[in-house]
């Protein structure tokens, strides 16, 4: 919790106020009366407006009186130009370093002396092709990675080598959900457990 001095328009937090005020007990939290006897009050919140994080900031903006009570406000501004072609920069030479990362880890699928059939084999070139298009594709660099065909992350789901993804066999509900593999194998009409429900 944050104060507002009214006296000199400062913002203020609770150790301030005690330590400006040595011989005064206080009890806490603070009460209204006991602020208002400093000539203080509860500095509340707006809500702080949408904005975009890749190309704006929120910041604070002036302190405002409304019926008594004392409100900090928040403003979007534009982030620097400079600011968001590094920030860019850095985001895709992140995402290249992983899919070059993904490229290394699936050389040996390639090799003559690779152990995997032919369709295996193709599934892993076509999922190293689709990594090596990755910089050039719309949305790039904030798309994720295609998935690889040798990173299942359940025994139950099946791979989509169109699209480069693990699907579960069963549709993910709205909302906020995890995959419970053990849910599903013992009653393969389960497996979703949503959260918060």
């Amino acid at each position: 919790m944050r104060y507002y001095d009214i006296t000199n328009s400062a913002i203020v937090s609770e150790r301030q106020i005690l330590k400006a005020n040595p011989n005064t007990s206080f009890a806490l939290p603070l009460s209204d009366a006991a602020l208002a006897d400093l000539n203080m009050a509860k500095l509340l919140e707006d809500v702080r407006p949408s904005y975009d994080a890749d190309t704006q900031i929120v910041i604070e903006g002036s302190v405002e009186e409304r019926s008594g009570s004392y409100y900090q406000t928040y403003s979007v501004i534009d982030r620097p130009a400079e600011a968001i072609a590094n920030d860019l920069a850095n985001k895709k030479a992140n995402v290249r370093a992983q899919r070059n990362a993904r490229l290394t880890e699936t050389d040996w699928a390639m090799m003559p002396d690779s152990p995997l059939i032919d369709y295996d084999k193709g599934l892993m070139a076509s999922y190293r092709a689709a990594l090596r298009d990755v910089p050039a594709q719309a949305g790039f660099p904030n798309n994720p990675l295609p998935e690889g065909p040798d990173q299942r992350p359940y025994e139950s789901w099946t791979y989509n080598s169109t699209d480069f993804i693990w699907e579960a066999p069963l549709t993910k509900p709205d909302g906020e959900a995890y995959w419970d593999e053990e849910a599903y194998q013992a009653d393969n009409t389960t497996g979703w457990v949503t959260i918060g429900i």
